[in-house]
C-alpha cells in the first residue's frame, strides 16, 4: 500500500470519527445550549411511523432531559421503556460541533412488559448530538457503550436527524 493510500484512509478514518476530545463546558455555555434545547421533543422510527413492526424513540427536553423508547407491531405497543432526569451534564468537542449529555441521577421506567422501576441500568448512557443550534440540521445519537439497554434499545447507535415535534404525553 502506498504512503498516499494510507494518508487517505487515516484522513477519511479522522473525519467520520467523533471529534473528540470532549471538555465539560462552563455555566454560561451550559445555559445556552440548555435553552436551545429547552421545551423541545425530538422523535424517531424506524423504518418509520406507519410501519408494522417498528421501534420508535422520542428524546424531550421538557424539565430535564427523557430517552423514550417502544417497540410495537400494528396499533399494539410491545415493549416501552423511559430513562430520564431532571438535570443534565454537558460536554463538548473542542470545534464546538458535537455535544454529550450525561444524565445526572437518572430514573428509568419500563411501562410494558412487565412494568418496573429502575430497571433498566442506565450508567455510561448519554445522548451526542451535532449542530445543536442548526434547526436544519441538528441530529442525535443514542450512546450506550455497554449495551446495557434493553430492547427496543439501541434504536439509533449512529448520527440519526430525528424530527422535530410537539410534545405527547
Amino acid at each position: 500500500m502506498s504512503r498516499v493510500t494510507i494518508v487517505a484512509i487515516v484522513l477519511v478514518g479522522a473525519a467520520c470519527a467523533s471529534e473528540g476530545p470532549f471538555e465539560p463546558v462552563d455555566e454560561t455555555r451550559a445555559e445556552e445550549i440548555r435553552a436551545a434545547l429547552e421545551d423541545r421533543s425530538f422523535r424517531q422510527f424506524d423504518p418509520h411511523m406507519d410501519g408494522s413492526p417498528r421501534k420508535g424513540v422520542i428524546l424531550d427536553f421538557f424539565g430535564g432531559l427523557s430517552l423514550w423508547a417502544q417497540y410495537a407491531e400494528g396499533n399494539h405497543a410491545i415493549h416501552e421503556w423511559e430513562i430520564s432526569s431532571a438535570e443534565y451534564r454537558i460536554e463538548q468537542s473542542a470545534s464546538g460541533a458535537e455535544i454529550r449529555l450525561h444524565f445526572i441521577a437518572p430514573t428509568s421506567r419500563r411501562t410494558l412488559t412487565t412494568p418496573c422501576d429502575d430497571c433498566i441500568p442506565v450508567a455510561g448512557i448519554s445522548i451526542w448530538i451535532r449542530d445543536a443550534f442548526d434547526k436544519d440540521r441538528i441530529s442525535f445519537r443514542v450512546n450506550d457503550p455497554d449495551g446495557a439497554l434493553p430492547s427496543p434499545f439501541p434504536v439509533f447507535t449512529s448520527w440519526t436527524r430525528f424530527q422535530e415535534d410537539e410534545h405527547f404525553d
